[in-house]
């Protein structure tokens, strides 16, 4: 097993400092839908993607160097990572070229989102797992600088810089509610965090159809691969990466939803707070509805992170009219 880097407080403020230059913080609200808890949104779906990971993009891409933007990257997403890399792409300027793999069952409203971009768009693969598999070998074959969307050092620190925005925005919080998927977002949240309040508790949110961080816990091994179920919370299917399994220690609690739940979640963050979220990025506001999460004996204030919003239209409309 490779083992992962450690992330320091100073990673994420170095990657704050490149990305104050192109991506201004995102709104932190109260969470009407989880009165009368203390609860408040981070809205990382208010992305100029719709989604944290353009933070993770911008913060490595800005970190080649010219031998290798004249080679090229290429990167592997289920959608969000894509979009990410893409706009990092167009906002860096240069000529840049970029090939991006998206397996075949990507939610459309992302694909569609991501071929406005001036990238080559692959949609090759079944899984995540393929078109990563897919991806890597073109690299191999190319010489591009592969993109990680979760498991490299420069994309975790810049998704982490989120978690300085809270911190300086609302310091006295008590439960910070993060989705997982490959990890690298809440690996890096927890490090800046329990650096700078560590009285505040970093709690993982999974699908209970993809509860790899939780499995690789109790076996004592990071599961990079993992066969889970059909979920709404696509972005967050499939294993998890080294990162954040060498900062499990950082993680006061791992939580896995229902896929009701998930849906209910997606459906009340419209009806009470005007906000679309896509599967992924509800499921911390799932887990806090369903009283899945522990509060802070304090009663200090908890937040969610609303990871991202690219959710297919027909979907969005298939939930609301089981409510409605």
């Amino acid at each position: 097993m490779t083992v992962a880097p450690r992330l320091h407080l100073e990673d994420v403020f170095r990657a704050r400092r490149v990305l104050a230059r192109h991506l201004p913080p995102t709104p932190l609200r109260p969470a009407f839908c989880l009165r009368p808890r203390p609860a408040w949104l981070k809205l990382e779906c208010w992305q100029p993607t719709g989604s944290f990971k353009v933070r993770g993009a911008t913060n490595f891409i800005a970190s080649l160097s010219a031998e290798q933007r004249r080679g090229g990257i290429v990167a592997a997403s289920a959608g969000n990572h894509a979009l990410g890399v893409a706009h990092a792409v167009a906002i860096l300027g240069g000529n840049l070229e970029a090939t991006l793999f998206v397996p075949t069952t990507a939610p459309r409203a992302k694909v569609e989102k991501l071929r406005a971009f001036p990238v080559t768009v692959r949609e090759e693969g079944d899984t995540y797992e393929e078109a990563h598999a897919l991806a890597v070998a073109h690299a191999g074959k190319t010489g591009a600088t592969y993109v990680h969307a979760f498991d490299d050092p420069r994309t975790a620190a810049g998704q982490g810089t989120v978690a300085l925005e809270i911190l300086e925005e609302m310091p006295e919080v008590g439960t910070i509610v993060v989705p997982v998927g490959g990890g690298g977002l809440i690996a890096a949240v927890a490090a800046a965090v329990k650096d700078r309040a560590p009285q505040a508790r970093i709690v993982a949110v999974q699908p209970e159809a993809s509860p790899s961080l939780r499995e690789s816990i109790r076996q004592g091994t990071a599961l990079l691969d993992y066969a889970a179920a059909p979920t709404l919370a696509d972005g967050l299917a499939g294993g998890i990466g080294e990162i954040v399994f060498a900062h499990r220690d950082l993680l006061d609690e791992v939580v896995v939803v229902p896929e009701k739940d998930i849906e209910e979640a997606i459906v009340d963050l419209i009806a009470f707070d005007q906000v679309v979220a896509e599967g992924a990025g509800a499921v911390g506001v799932a887990a806090l509805r369903a009283g899945l999460v522990k509060s802070a004996e304090d009663g200090r204030p908890v937040i969610a992170i609303v990871t991202g919003g690219n959710i297919d239209a027909p979907v969005l409309a298939r939930l609301l009219q089981r409510r409605y």
